[in-house]
């Protein structure tokens, strides 16, 4: 059986070659700060970092879901007149930890940057000033965060380099509720209304991103970890109806959330730590409501319950039979963009500074590799197009000490272009994937219906099984049969 695995190598190196990026005249450039919305005008910023970029950033797509409406599905936000969107609003409420991580250790850069409110249904849009067409491709990110925590302002999750340098699309970052504010599961409030913030990010692009200079026919939504899950789980919940044209799931399967609470019991123990249990589910939900959120945030994050909240199987928008329902042509069909890091259990669980810990490289394989694996292949058996790969490059201002190598997120400051921005400029090398791994991210966005390329002439084909699709020896982004990973994967799960 044989099928592929995008790899990236740190020894190995590729040619990106410079493209001339035309311009429209003074007249077609969509270069106003002002953009007028369905719920009103925002006005946004250009910074000297990169000049030819607009920003708006904090841009409200819902209702503060403060009050009555905690917990509840997220509300479209009412007229607001006029907004300067200049400043980057707070991430939604995080379940906080005093343990440190790789991340808080080596790569702060990878956490979110600035506060956090419950006030926090917002999204950041970024355009070029300069476009090289009328209509651009739009991606729209849903960041990580292991459904705890996680927000779109994260220093190396920051598009406006890429951007800056393609002038070719659009990017949208959004926040979304986590932890028991998004996946409450309560009785009177069983819905992921985290995963429905997601949708209505999507739905607002949808009615709004061509005022930007975007094509609502052209939108790819991306995720990461948590936000790859997530992407899985769109697929399915809104197969009928999915607005967009291509899906990307980096290090995420939408298979690996399986947990079930039909009783509700999570919720209602955890409010029993308020005194807001053993009551009707509508007072139980408004004595909730009726708290102070950062009493909820301390005693989530420190309190010792032992409990946590992700989404559950509520079959509207996650399902425990993901497999099931693929083979039944339940998913969204459009071509999918899918695939994991070489070291991803590095920088996950457990965590010593001086080297991985037993059994850490094997937890990234079972909780990662393998659920993405099996679900390109599932994926591949129900007729669905898929592109899968697998990064493994390790460069030393993403991942300082070398044991790290190709951990979970490393490929991010790679894609966003902000791999030169922290701890000394980057390699000839490192450059040349960005660019490359830019291109290819770009060339799905702008026409999913073809192979992604890279512009120098490598084609990334779809995976299959039974079909080899080497290419030559010259290319530098290598292409191995699957059965490689197949039987990493078998010998994990065993």
């Amino acid at each position: 059986m044989q099928s592929v695995v995008l790899l990236v190598y740190g020894f190995l190196s590729l040619a990106v070659g410079a493209r001339g990026v035309p311009n429209l005249s003074q007249q077609q450039r969509p270069s106003s700060l002002t953009i007028h919305t369905t719920a009103g005008s925002v006005t946004g910023l250009i910074n000297e970092t990169t000049p030819d970029v607009r920003q708006w950033l904090g841009v409200p797509y819902a209702e503060p879901p403060v009050g009555s409406l905690r917990f509840l599905p997220p509300q479209p936000k009412t007229p607001f007149g006029n907004l300067t969107t200049t400043s980057y609003q707070p991430s939604c409420m995080q379940q906080l930890s005093n343990a440190s991580s790789a991340y808080t250790d080596y790569v702060p850069e990878f956490l979110i940057n600035g506060g956090q409110s419950e006030d926090c249904l917002y999204i950041n849009i970024y355009a070029p000033l300069d476009p090289i067409a009328e209509r651009l491709p739009v991606f729209i990110y849903i960041p990580g965060g292991g459904f705890t925590g996680g927000g779109a302002d994260s220093l190396y999750k920051i598009p406006d380099q890429w951007i800056q340098k393609t002038q070719g699309h659009i990017f949208v970052i959004m926040n979304y509720r986590v932890n028991i504010f998004g996946f409450p599961n309560a009785r009177s409030a069983p819905q992921n209304a985290g995963l429905l913030d997601q949708r209505l990010v999507v739905e607002w692009a949808r009615d709004n991103i061509a005022a930007f200079g975007g094509d609502p026919d052209k939108i790819t939504l991306w995720g990461q970890s948590a936000g790859g899950m997530s992407v899985g789980m769109y697929g399915y919940a809104w197969f009928e109806d999915p607005i967009v044209s291509g899906l990307i799931a980096d290090s995420g399967a939408a298979s690996t959330l399986t947990v079930s609470d039909p009783e509700h019991t999570t919720f209602t123990k955890f409010a029993g730590s308020f005194g807001c249990s053993n009551l009707t589910a509508e007072i139980e939900l408004q004595c909730m409501q009726n708290l102070d959120a950062k009493v909820i945030q301390d005693t989530l994050s420190f309190g010792g319950t032992g409990l946590g909240f992700r989404p559950v199987v509520d079959n509207m928008t996650a399902f425990a039979n993901s497999s099931q329902r693929l083979f039944e042509g339940k998913f969204a069909d459009v071509p999918y963009m899918t695939g994991s890091n070489a070291n991803e259990g590095a920088s996950l669980g457990s965590y010593d500074p001086n080297g991985m810990l037993p059994g850490q490289y094997e937890n990234g394989l079972k909780s990662i590799n393998c659920p993405v694996s099996q679900e390109v292949a599932n994926r591949e058996s129900a007729g669905f197009i898929t592109y899968y790969y697998e990064y493994a490059g390790n460069f030393s201002n993403i991942s300082p000490v070398p044991w790290l190598g190709a951990m979970h997120s490393a490929e991010l400051p790679i894609i966003f272009g902000t791999h030169f921005l922290y701890r000394g400029n980057s390699t000839e090398f490192e450059w040349q994937v960005a660019g490359a791994m830019q291109d290819l991210w770009l060339s799905f966005a702008t026409d999913p219906s073809k192979d992604p390329t890279d512009g120098n002439g490598f084609r990334w084909p779809k995976y299959t099984v039974t079909e080899e699709s080497m290419p030559s020896p010259e290319r530098r982004l290598i292409l191995l049969p699957h059965s490689v990973l197949d039987k990493v994967s078998s010998m994990a799960q065993s």
